[in-house]
């Protein structure tokens, strides 16, 4: 009788490794941010921010939400990196005055979330200010 030697595969390894360290390589997913739709409003409006879709795969908890801005209109690019709200509680939030002319233009604001293992993920919608 002769012995062969079969080499096992990458996703037999994969489920072997995974069974061995108790399904932690399946478990500790990243969570999905979740920024919300793109918003249109007008000056004098007040402009809320939605990021209560945001989840955590793997049944943890989201902890911590950061809301920056990334890109500003021409002429008030010093915005950029501006954090407008952040903490555990800053799922969903409400400007705290009205948009003024001197922020009509194209932003896009970031949202960055970080779940209970320490993992981050993030999401971006652009606010478009009109008169």
């Amino acid at each position: 009788m002769q012995m062969r030697m079969v080499r096992p595969t990458l996703p037999l390894l994969m489920v072997l490794a995974a069974m061995l360290t108790g399904c932690a390589l399946i478990t500790k997913a990243p969570p999905v941010a979740n920024a919300g739709p793109d918003v249109t409003v007008r000056i004098g409006e007040r402009v809320s921010h939605d990021g209560s879709g945001s989840v955590d795969l793997d049944g943890g908890k989201i902890v911590y939400y950061k809301w920056y801005v990334t890109v500003a209109p021409e002429g008030r690019e010093d915005q950029v990196g501006q954090v407008l709200r952040e903490g555990p509680d800053a799922a969903t939030w409400t400007s705290d005055r009205p948009v003024g002319e001197e922020e009509l233009g194209e932003w896009v604001i970031e949202l960055w979330v970080t779940d209970d293992e320490g993992q981050s993920a993030t999401d971006d919608m652009t606010l478009k200010v009109i008169r």
